[in-house]
């Protein structure tokens, strides 16, 4: 249910966005109280698809204007979820997508209240990263920047600073012949090998997503922690992993 008959005018312009864009904006301005920002509203009545919502630029025309093309991707056949990385959204940069605690509603997004009438309906926060690609629950983030851009969402059991969508390597034995993974390397530039330990052959690597592995071999979790440039080894399933650098 949502709200179609309007108090003043500027809940005319809102329901006459909704109707004829598939969504309105309303920005925050910032104030000493928080940063500035902006979100949708009547995206998830149009496209079926939760709000979108950023912070963290001084320019809210800026934030708006991305927000809006993240309604286009949605338009075109995208869609957005908690930890779904992307590379469409911004210039130069990856933008993590999290979900934002129900509970937070009241406080940053009333005119979405008033919309539909109550807190059923979902909001995704588009987080950016820093100039060195590091999101703010990275423990590296530029600290200059926390201030600007607070993570809206509940404590998440998502264990891998990595995103769920993240590619990462495997092998056939693991992906189709429910092999174990015995050998796990996080490599110097990032990327992440589950590995079954049969097998050398390229022929047998498959590019997986890091969800998948992570549904599919739940113990791979106990590693989310494995520093770059190491590598983690077992001998059989239930056997504990040996963490070494590579």
């Amino acid at each position: 249910m949502v709200r179609t008959t309007p108090d003043d005018d500027l809940d005319r312009k809102l329901l006459a966005d909704v109707a004829s864009h598939g969504w309105h904006l309303v920005g925050i301005d910032d104030d000493p109280e928080g940063p500035g920002y902006v979100f949708s509203v009547g995206m998830f009545h149009t496209l079926g698809h939760p709000e979108i919502c950023m912070f963290g630029l001084s320019n809210t025309n800026t934030l708006g204007q991305i927000i809006n093309g993240v309604g286009d991707l949605i338009r075109s056949g995208q869609s957005f979820d908690d930890w779904k990385e992307s590379q469409d959204v911004l210039a130069g940069y990856s933008c993590m997508f999290r979900r934002v605690d129900p509970t937070l509603y009241r406080e940053y997004f009333g005119y979405a209240l008033w919309f539909y009438e109550g807190p059923e309906f979902p909001m995704l926060q588009c987080v950016w990263p820093d100039k060195q690609h590091r999101y703010p629950w990275d423990s590296n983030f530029d600290s200059r920047m926390v201030q600007s851009q607070p993570v809206l969402a509940k404590q998440s059991a998502w264990p891998f600073n990595d995103a769920k969508n993240l590619g990462v390597f495997t092998t056939s034995g693991v992906l189709d012949d429910g092999y174990p993974v015995l050998l796990v390397t996080h490599d110097e530039d990032g990327d992440w090998q589950f590995l079954c330990n049969t097998t050398n052959e390229s022929d047998d690597g498959r590019l997986v997503s890091l969800q998948q592995i992570v549904e599919n071999h739940p113990s791979v979790i106990e590693l989310a922690d494995l520093p770059m440039g190491w590598r983690a080894i077992r001998e059989a399933p239930g056997q504990p992993w040996k963490r070494m650098e590579s």
